[in-house]
């Protein structure tokens, strides 16, 4: 009798079992990954975090002034820490925040324009990342790698930067330029580029992606015309402000996509499966 009992508790174990894993495939194999990619609100200036499978990375991070707001986000959202962080170029609204992100946050790798800074945040950052020893790597030269189920491209620059008379130079054109895609859906960031930055990526580039983050905060260049052209989005994000909108003869340009902008929509995320995409707005 013992025997039989435990022959049969051990069948209903195995049995119980196998229906187990099961159904762990059938809902891993159910569930696809998520991009999601959200604006945080930092009025004229860009602070962007992808997430997907787990990683996360940050796109400029803001001013220094926004920094708390930036952190209060991250924690709404469960970052403790990134794995990446790009800094498109130097200037205060993009590169601002970075030591506080620094100093408080674990950054696996930074990746950084091939130009050197000559402001005070971008310094602060330099020695931050210096004391923590936190890997970096100077775009030269297009770079490919994964986040999560995400592909992610970042496009060097083909402008060569010139030194600033002013505090800042031409280091808007010289931004990095950085795509994403997972699936059938796709992003392409920006950064600051203008006239010239813009001609130099159309060159070499011609890509259609369904979510353009407009440049320079909504600013139109003579060629913005162009950009949208070819990157023919269906939703357009402005990282703008209220006291500093995006031009209205570069809103003009976007008739028929749907735009999404800082200054009316507070924190914007963007979400994808690779199979069609979900807007969420703060406000």
């Amino acid at each position: 009798m013992k025997i039989g009992k435990l022959k049969a508790a051990l069948i209903a174990f195995v049995c119980l079992f196998m229906t187990a894993c099961g159904r762990g495939e059938e809902q891993s194999s159910d569930t696809p990954a998520e991009l999601d990619v959200t604006f945080i609100d930092v009025g004229k200036g860009d602070c962007i975090v992808a997430e997907c499978g787990g990683s996360t990375l940050m796109i400029d991070t803001g001013y220094e002034a926004t920094y708390k707001d930036v952190s209060d986000k991250l924690t709404e959202l469960g970052i403790s820490s990134l794995d990446a962080l790009i800094i498109t170029h130097y200037d205060k609204d993009h590169v601002g925040g970075a030591a506080k992100m620094a100093e408080n946050f674990d950054i696996g790798t930074v990746y950084l324009p091939d130009y050197e800074g000559i402001s005070k945040p971008y310094e602060k950052f330099i020695s931050v990342m210096d004391e923590k020893d936190i890997k970096s790597v100077t775009v030269s030269e297009d770079i490919s790698f994964s986040l999560g189920e995400a592909a992610f491209e970042i496009f060097a620059s083909d402008v060569a930067y010139t030194d600033p008379d002013g505090e800042e130079g031409n280091d808007n054109d010289v931004s990095l330029v950085v795509s994403a895609s997972i699936g059938e859906d796709s992003f392409l960031f920006a950064g600051d580029i203008e006239k010239e930055g813009i001609s130099a990526y159309l060159a070499k580039h011609s890509a259609q992606y369904d979510v353009l983050k407009l440049p320079h905060h909504g600013g139109k260049s003579k060629n913005s015309d162009d950009l949208i052209g070819s990157v023919s989005p269906g939703i357009a994000v402005i990282t703008d402000s209220s006291d500093q909108p995006a031009d209205d003869k570069l809103l003009a340009l976007l008739e028929g996509v749907s735009v999404y902008r800082s200054s009316l929509n507070g924190d914007i995320t963007v979400t994808t499966a690779g199979q069609g995409i979900n807007v969420r707005t703060e406000k």
